[in-house]
């Protein structure tokens, strides 16, 4: 009688593991967006990024981004697998 709790029990808290590591990846999918139709006059050009530099510091980052005159926008992306070790200077040359 003891054995079939046991396996029962180990049984019922492994269905009950796999349903826990199984619920979180269903709810990472996303939905996708739909697509809205525009006119052809309406359609704005994607920004096209391109890298610049690494900067240890966030801070610097930003001041060479607003220092740049050569470009109309930039942005600071976390580049390392280290969150806050570097940043990568990115921007929209004019």
């Amino acid at each position: 009688m003891n054995i079939r709790r046991v396996f029962y029990s180990v049984l019922a808290g492994g269905a009950i593991a796999a349903g826990d590591l199984a619920v979180p990846a269903a709810q990472a999918i996303e939905a996708p967006v739909a697509a809205t139709a525009t006119a052809s006059s309406e359609v704005v050009a994607a920004d096209n990024w391109e890298y610049v530099g690494d900067f240890f510091w966030q801070s610097d980052c930003h001041a060479a981004g607003a220092a740049g005159t050569k470009w109309t926008k930039y942005k600071c992306v976390d580049g390392s697998a280290f969150p806050g070790d570097d940043y990568e200077l990115w921007v929209v040359y004019k």
